[in-house]
């Protein structure tokens, strides 16, 4: 009885390892791109292993960078019916379509897509049959959406509120109330133009940075900064008129927590004035802690700067 146990282990451990050696000989083959290796190999692994869903989907772009279209969307229709990566199976079954030219069943794949929100706007970039699909409405609706879903801080028809901190964007010079210039500041969009990036510099040399987004969740502004001397502030605002303004906690020497109150006035395209307040007495009183206005480089200017 030992005897056959240790056999049927031995067998198993065999048969295990043996299904190991395939699946990474098959992901070797699909990372170089040499997709004939790559097919026979998952055909193979698929066949031992019908329950990989992963297989299934690498066996259907396999077949599909080979132009072998009806096997692939066999391929992957089973990916999708084990449930894996629904929607990067999806992309897929939409990209094997429209190199068919099957355009209504792309259509209606990408429909879903647009539909679940994917953020997948790089298919219609490496995938040339999409264009082929140019000007028919439904694609192009769906497409837009798509895009919308990938980077929605782009489309300010469709998300005006996330651009509404645009007017502090740019490089500027930084004056205190006296005239004396305070730093410089480069303000810059990042992340699809979702988040915007402040780099201050004060005349000392000492710097700090500061990130700006939309919550869309919570209908509001957030801003985190953080300079070199660890100091950080979080705070949450909105645009009030053509201003924005922020509240953040502003703890006290004396264990207290008051309120920091800072506004960014928008003051047109080339100035801007960033005025801060503490209160430690609920609003009734209020004290500056400080007052700049920005002024926009001109163009030669932010060259030279760049070019230092």
């Amino acid at each position: 009885m030992k005897r056959l146990l240790l056999a049927l282990l031995l067998t198993t451990i065999s048969a295990v390892a043996l299904a190991s050696d395939l699946a990474q000989q098959a992901a070797d083959a699909y990372s170089a791109g040499d997709w004939p290796k790559s097919q026979s190999l998952y055909t193979q692994l698929t066949a031992e292993q019908p329950e990989l869903g992963l297989a299934w989907y690498r066996l259907g772009e396999s077949q599909r960078q080979q132009k072998r279209f009806a096997e692939a969307l066999t391929a992957f229709e089973k990916a999708r019916q084990l449930g894996f990566q629904p929607l990067y199976t999806l992309g897929r079954l939409a990209a094997v379509h429209a190199e068919m030219g099957s355009t209504e069943k792309a259509v209606d794949v990408l429909e879903q897509l647009a539909k679940q929100q994917a953020p997948f706007a790089f298919i219609f970039d490496e995938t040339p049959a999409f264009r082929r699909l140019a000007g028919n409405a439904r694609f192009e609706a769906a497409k837009r959406n798509i895009q919308i879903a990938t980077t929605p801080c782009k489309f300010t028809d469709v998300n005006p509120e996330m651009r509404q901190f645009d007017f502090w964007v740019g490089e500027w010079d930084v004056f205190n109330p006296q005239g004396i210039q305070s730093g410089t500041s480069r303000i810059e969009r990042i992340l699809a133009d979702c988040v915007i990036l402040e780099n201050w510099t004060d005349r000392f040399g000492s710097q700090g940075k500061s990130f700006n987004k939309y919550d869309t969740a919570n209908k509001r502004w957030e801003q985190f900064w953080v300079d070199e001397q660890g100091s950080t502030t979080y705070f949450k605002g909105k645009l009030e008129d053509k201003n924005m303004v922020f509240h953040a906690e502003a703890p006290q020497p004396d264990g207290k927590v008051g309120e920091r109150k800072l506004t960014f006035y928008n003051l047109g395209p080339n100035k801007v004035r960033q005025f801060s307040q503490v209160t430690t007495d609920g609003g009734k009183t209020w004290t500056t802690e400080y007052d700049l206005t920005y002024v926009r480089r001109s163009n030669e200017k932010q060259a030279a700067a760049r070019a230092r």
